[in-house]
């Protein structure tokens, strides 16, 4: 049916589960349809993205959003509460402007000091540092700014934290050097960050870097002598989230050539600039299944892609190419530092020079595409192929390298700032050829066992990509037979192991053994229960089944130690309580932190059927722990007599006699008699009353047998037969 509700109330529906696909709000469970007072077109914005289709699943009391996929086309699944979280792609300016001064005097109010009413911005830096942003972040440059020229102090980068942020700023100082940066500072302390529990992110990782420490496979290039040179105990790596959450381990800042790793960026560029039809009318898009300097072409006479260095040496001559040499790469250099924000992007001339002077296999490619004409019209070969070299000597550190990636990552948006790079739509190709074709002749099985877009260089250097989440940017010299870092190819192989970054993990169905980054162990486990309670709330048992199949114990409390039978006999929902009782083993009658049971919340509220069934149901358990007690009892007490006789039966054994009616064995005697009335009378009368067994008493039990050790020696009484030694 249709529901005249006003516009204004559309988010309140959300709340409780719903689609609305353009403009109108179809209820899951009762089949209702809204339509907005704007039209049938109407769109949910989030920041600048229209969306026309959005699935809400039921709030969560966690206060959170993820986005899903949702079964209706061109529909996000949004999950928890829906003003919660501004999604990670929004701008800070955006978000910024959602937040109001109230929460500016709410994080003012947490994080001062009572005594002096001050707030120790050292603090703050501290509780922001622990959520992954750290001081450098360049979304914080405005407040650090503020605050060095509050207290007439030189700017954070001159000075240590340690001496520069121990100001103590009044609430209102706070207020005016916050503004800028009020957008990441409460994204971050509200945990609305792409990866929450950032703590538990980190320790995790940490035990991956350090278990592959010790991995001393691998050699180290040296067909460039100036890479040859490297350190193989070198072993760094960096993590930044597209919400610019940074964290590294070992040696981060340690600089190195990006060599091949150079090529997803300067394809990503050169699509930037020209459009991938231009682009791809000069290189193909499929793995060559070949070495990635072996002189050969497609079926087109192309080069297979541009992740080979047939493919990578073509795309740089399409970049500007009516310009100079000088002038094409100080372009790509800027763009690079793009890429980076602003992280450190160099140069080593020593690694161009060296490589320039080894470059015989990749001159022999340039010669052989220019006589197939593969080239575009009046390209110098030899600028070419230096600048070629100039991109491959571009250095950097692991630290810049996962911002890079976290660029791509994010779409082509920098993860530390507003500032779009590249187009969504040049990413995307650049992330596919990367899936397929970044890992040189290992691309297919890193596919299959990492399953994420990566590129390796020959330098050790390796930067993996997790879209919409993190890039990873990795550093360690020793290289295995197909020219990938074997430190960096092992970390990655257990990062999926540990955490559902794999393309082809199932978000709804994933393994129990792996943890989603995305969201708190802590919140999973308080979205389950708060499930549990709205399904018991709204008599909703086929959720309530599903729950329990998801391994949701119905004995579960929420803060108050309320139960689901607190919540369904508050709520007088018989067939609930019902369903629940008749799967409930413990007391029936638990009691919350104000010591009231689910029999007093239903006499309460006057649900008389309730409070039937959950008197009866007490009434039960009460006679089931009678019942229970009084075979407890009766079993306790044969057990004793059994164990008394057996102990008279030990003890006639260990003296060397064995009367036989003291050693009789009561096991046989009750299975006798528990199959007594299947057996005739005639057969009854003719079975022996009692298995005895006599042995001399000069004899002791255990010189039955001199070939066997005395604890091999066992009597075994079969029906109808002699005892035999086993």
């Amino acid at each position: 049916m249709w529901c005249p509700l006003p516009t204004a109330l559309a988010c309140r529906c959300l709340r409780f589960g719903a689609v609305l696909e353009h403009g109108k709000l179809n209820s899951w469970s009762q089949g209702c349809r809204y339509i907005t007072s704007r039209g049938r077109n109407t769109d949910w914005r989030s920041g600048s993205r229209a969306v026309r289709n959005i699935a809400i699943s039921p709030m969560s009391l966690s206060g959170r959003v993820v986005i899903e996929r949702a079964p209706l086309p061109n529909t996000m699944c949004v999950t928890g509460s829906v003003a919660a979280r501004a999604l990670s792609s929004d701008s800070m300016a955006n978000y910024s402007t959602r937040v109001t001064n109230g929460t500016v005097d709410v994080i003012f109010d947490l994080y001062r000091n009572r005594d002096t009413e001050t707030l120790s911005v050292h603090e703050l830096l501290k509780s922001l540092h622990k959520c992954g942003i750290r001081e450098d972040d360049p979304r914080l440059n405005s407040f650090i700014r503020a605050v060095a020229d509050e207290e007439r102090r030189q700017l954070l980068s001159d000075l240590p934290p340690s001496e520069s942020i121990a100001a103590n700023l009044d609430r209102d100082t706070f207020k005016r050097c916050v503004s800028g940066s009020i957008g990441i500072i409460a994204k971050a302390l509200k945990k609305h960050l792409v990866v929450p529990d950032w703590s538990t992110f980190v320790t995790v990782v940490t035990e991956i870097f350090e278990s592959c420490r010790d991995v001393n496979d691998g050699k180290v290039a040296d067909y460039i002598p100036q890479l040859a040179r490297s350190n193989p105990s070198n072993w760094a790596i960096s993590i930044c989230t597209v919400d610019g959450q940074r964290r590294s381990w070992g040696n981060s800042s340690l600089s190195f050539t990006l060599q091949s790793v150079c090529k997803p960026f300067t394809y990503a560029i050169a699509l930037e600039e020209l459009g991938a039809d231009e682009v791809h009318g000069y290189v193909g898009q499929e793995p060559s299944g070949r070495l990635f300097n072996e002189i050969c072409l497609n079926h087109n006479k192309k080069p297979h892609n541009p992740m080979i260095n047939a493919g990578a040496i073509l795309v740089v001559s399409l970049l500007k190419r009516n310009s100079s040499l000088s002038d094409r790469f100080d372009f790509a250099l800027q763009q690079l530092k793009n890429f980076a924000c602003n992280g450190y992007v160099g140069f080593n001339n020593a690694v161009f020079l060296s490589e320039r002077e080894t470059a015989d296999r990749n001159y022999a490619l340039s010669y052989y595409m220019r006589e197939h004409k593969c080239f575009p019209r009046n390209t110098s070969l030899q600028d070419t192929l230096d600048l070629y070299f100039q991109l491959c000597s571009i250095e950097t550190n692991t630290d810049t390298l996962a911002v890079m990636a976290a660029t791509l990552a994010n779409g082509g948006g920098s993860p530390l700032g507003a500032k779009r790079v590249v187009c969504n739509r040049a990413v995307r190709d650049t992330l596919s050829l990367m899936y397929s074709c970044g890992m040189y002749d290992y691309s297919g099985q890193f596919a299959f066992t990492v399953g994420l877009p990566a590129k390796s260089g020959v330098s050790g250097d390796l930067m993996i990509v997790v879209p919409n989440v993190m890039g990873i940017g990795i550093y360690s010299p020793p290289l295995d037979s197909l020219g990938n870092t074997v430190r960096g190819v092992k970390f990655a192989k257990q990062l999926v192991e540990k955490f559902n970054f794999h393309n082809y993990d199932s978000l709804v169905y994933s393994e129990t053994n792996k943890i989603d980054p995305r969201k708190e162990v802590r919140e999973v486990h308080n979205e389950s229960i708060s499930n549990m309670m709205y399904a018991a709330k709204t008599g909703d048992i086929s959720a309530i089944q599903r729950y329990i199949l998801l391994g949701v114990s119905i004995y579960e409390r929420d803060y108050d130690e309320r139960t689901v039978l607190h919540i369904a006999a508050a709520e007088g929902n018989v067939s609930v309580l019902k369903f629940l009782l008749e799967r409930w083993e413990e007391n029936p009658d638990p009691e919350d932190r104000y010591g009231r049971t689910p029999l007093d919340d239903a006499k309460q509220f006057g649900w008389e059927k309730c409070a039937e069934v959950l008197s009866e149901a007490h009434k039960s358990y009460k006679r089931g722990t009678s019942a229970v007690a009084a075979r407890h009892t009766a079993n306790s007490s044969i057990t004793n007599r059994g164990s008394d006789s057996q102990k008279d039966a030990i003890s006639s054994v260990k003296k060397g006699t064995l009367s036989s009616d003291i050693y009789n064995i009561r096991s046989e005697s009750r299975n006798a008699s528990s199959t007594q009335a299947n057996i005739s009378p005639a057969i009854a009368k003719s079975q022996p009353k009692s298995a005895t067994l006599s042995l001399p008493k000069s004899k002791n039990i255990h010189s039955a047998s001199s070939s066997r050790s005395p604890s091999a020696a066992v009597l075994v009484k079969k029906p109808d037969e002699r005892p035999t030694e086993q």
